[in-house]
């Protein structure tokens, strides 16, 4: 089978380390060194940032650009933090209106809109309150919900990419996302980059970039 995501010799830096590796359907962890800008392979993958040298091709998209507008990226604060003093309802809203035609209406009730409803069952979000302030939700929640807005920003998403889920700062909560990201993969495949590897064998595969191995299920 033809993989979804294709690397070849990616450097991100100069003088870094290369990577070589593909990943498929479902969900993928990649477990990177814990170092200073490990976020940057998400980053690259995504289209948010050019390496010196290598190939990243998700399915056609082959160039920086085109990856930017073909995968969703959720987890890099430097890109996704959320004010948390607006509620949920806000910020959904805000992320919707940017995504579709300006002339289409932004319905009242925002978890029914069709670029909101299909994602939140999935990710534990069924019963979101939208009226309560992003500072108030639990840090879960409130990670889930910044996927649900990079899945919202990119309607025709063919990747999904989350980095840093052990930003929860607790290995139970980090599992809780990662199986919410597993039930995620069956709509659309998705990709993790974590320090820490995958303790309760979650992830379909994953791919060791600190030591260059490769396990799938």
């Amino acid at each position: 089978m033809t993989p979804l995501l294709t690397v070849r010799d990616l450097t991100l830096t100069k003088g870094a380390t290369s990577y070589t590796f593909d990943a498929g359907t479902g969900l993928t962890l990649l477990k990177v060194a814990r170092e200073s800008g490990a976020s940057t392979v998400s980053m690259a993958i995504a289209g948010r940032y050019k390496p010196v040298a290598g190939t990243i091709a998700v399915g056609d998209a082959e160039t920086t650009r085109e990856r930017f507008r073909s995968v969703a990226l959720a987890g890099v604060t430097l890109i996704d933090s959320l004010e948390r003093s607006v509620s949920v309802r806000e910020a959904i809203r805000e992320q919707v209106a940017w995504a579709q035609p300006f002339f289409s209406r932004v319905p009242k009730d925002i978890l029914s809109h069709r670029l909101v409803e299909p994602w939140l069952e999935p990710l534990g979000l069924a019963d979101l309150d939208p009226a309560v302030p992003v500072g108030d939700l639990h840090a879960l929640d409130r990670l889930r919900l910044r996927v649900v807005l990079a899945l919202i920003s990119r309607r025709d998403a063919r990747l999904l990419v989350v980095d840093d889920p052990d930003q929860l700062r607790s290995i139970s909560l980090r599992d809780e996302l990662l199986a919410n990201l597993h039930d995620l993969s069956e709509l659309i495949p998705v990709v993790v980059s974590s320090v820490n590897p995958d303790h309760a064998g979650i992830a379909d595969a994953v791919i060791d970039l600190a030591h260059g191995k490769r396990a799938t299920k």
